[in-house]
Order: structure tokens, then sequence, then C-alpha cells
């Protein structure tokens, strides 16, 4: 008992450090829940490409072009292989298509024209990649009943008109979790720093040259001594994180009891039934 009762007196002598790891917590942690705002908004991004067209601007070729124009940011740069190639390597543009010369009358004639491709390989290529293979696969499954070019470009446009509308319903309070998060944020700072601090101190008290000299002379088993001294340094653990606990109950409030199970709901509406046919693409992927 002389052992925990002496750890206790070293640790009531350097108090004063956790109360000032404490206040530090409360002044940081409670303004950084006050300023922080929780944003969870979605911001589309296009992907940038360039397209470079050796067919006539005519029927699908014209139309696959305005489609790709829709939905990405076309960027201009000079056609030679040097300029694109230096363009995909420092991120310029995600993704180039060669439209070759009869496009429009091979893909009619159903020949299944391929189109080349450079990419940087990344997630906006990938977006686009999806995208041209939306069209082409929508393209590809209209022109086995049409043989009108006006009527299937019409047909394309209607079906990729069609949008899918996701309505995500959460019944989690992510601006409580977000205050919560801020603070055992900084709290975890504020306990490894009194626990290192403190233990550090204590253990150096115990091995200063008297105590350590009373120890040995002492009756009290060596293992016995560093048992009692683990012992109080656990019990000191998980009494300095209890207190940061009870801490956040008062500065959290309510939010400490919330249940924080996630309820989230998916509602789809006019989802297209896109065919699953083979990719017509020729991959030629930039290194």
């Amino acid at each position: 008992m002389t052992v925990f009762k002496t750890f206790w007196k070293i640790l009531n002598k350097n108090k004063i450090t956790v109360i000032i790891y404490t206040v530090m917590l409360l002044i940081f942690g409670i303004s950084n829940m006050k300023t922080s705002e929780n944003s969870m908004s979605f911001v589309a991004s296009k992907p940038d490409v360039h397209i470079v067209n050796y067919d006539e601007d005519a029927g699908i070729t014209k139309d696959l072009i305005k489609y790709i124009t829709e939905n990405s940011n076309v960027i201009d740069i000079e056609e030679t292989p040097e300029k694109i190639n230096d363009a995909l390597f420092y991120r310029d543009i995600n993704y180039v298509i060669y439209i070759p010369k009869f496009y429009n009358k091979d893909f009619m004639d159903g020949k299944n024209p391929k189109l080349d491709i450079k990419s940087t390989g990344d997630y906006q290529a990938s977006l686009e990649e999806m995208l041209i293979s939306r069209y082409v696969n929508i393209a590809n499954t209209y022109r086995k009943s049409i043989t009108n070019e006006d009527e299937l470009i019409s047909k394309i446009n209607e079906t990729l008109s069609k949008e899918v509308e996701t309505k995500i319903t959460s019944k989690l309070d992510t601006n409580n979790i977000s205050k919560a998060t801020f603070y055992y944020n900084f709290a975890s700072y504020s306990i490894l720093a009194c626990l290192l601090f403190i233990i550090s101190m204590i253990l150096s008290s115990f091995n200063e040259e008297k105590i350590r000299k009373r120890i040995i002379v002492s009756n009290t088993n060596y293992k016995k001594h560093n048992r009692i001294l683990l012992l109080s340094n656990c019990c000191y653990s998980i009494i300095l994180w209890l207190f940061y606990v009870g801490i956040s109950f008062g500065v959290l409030g309510d939010i400490m009891l919330t249940n924080t199970r996630n309820s989230i709901y998916y509602k789809f509406s006019n989802i297209n039934n896109l065919c699953n046919n083979n990719s017509i693409f020729y991959r030629k992927y930039y290194e």
C-alpha cells in the first residue's frame, strides 16, 4: 500500500498539468465545435476530354460529339502526338477520343467501328469511359431494329434523357456527431499528454537514487513493487479516461445519449434498362 499511496501523492503534486491540458481541451474543442460547419453537398464533376474527329460532322458522329460535349469538359489542344501526350501527362485532360474516318457510315452498316482512346487511367477517365460506353451500347441496341438514321438518333437521345433519381434519407444527425468528433479529436491529445507526462514524472520520482535505495533495503519484493506500480498506472489511466468522458457529457449534453445507428433509405426511379453488350472500345492507355 505504501507504493500505491506514494503514487497518488506524486500525482497530486502534478495535478496542475492535468488541469492545464483540460482547460486547453475545453477552449480549443468548444471553439471548433461552434465554428465548424458540416457540409454534405454533392458537386458533380465532369471529365476533361479532347476529341479528335477524322469523320464528317454528321449523323451518329455529330450526335456522339454533342453527347460528349454536354457531359464533359471538351478541351481544345493542338492535335499532335506530343501535345496530346503532354496534356495527358500533366492532367490537363483525362481522356482523348479518336473518331475514325467513315465512323458514321460503318456504324450504320453494322460494321461495329472502334473508337481509339488514350487515357490517364484515373477515376475521371473511368467516368468518361462509362459515359461513352452508355451511348454506344444504347446506339447498338437500337441499330439492330432501326435503319433510319434520324429515327435512330431520336431514340438514342430519348433514352439518354432519362435520368436516375436517387433520394437518400438518413436518420443520423451528422451535425451532432460532428461536434462529438471534434471534442474527442482534441481529447485524445489531452489524454495522451496527461498519461505520458504524469506517468513519466511518477516513474522518474520512483527511480531517484534515494528512493531506489530505500526500495532495495525494504522488505518489499521488487516484483510486487512493480505490480503495484503497474496497477496504479492502470487505475490512473482509467480514471483519466472517465474524467474526460464525464466532461463530454457536460459539454455535449444529449448528444452523448443519442442513438447513432444510421438508417439510410434509397429510392430509385426512371432506371434505364441499358444493354450489357460487349464494349466496342479498343483501349490504348497512355503511360
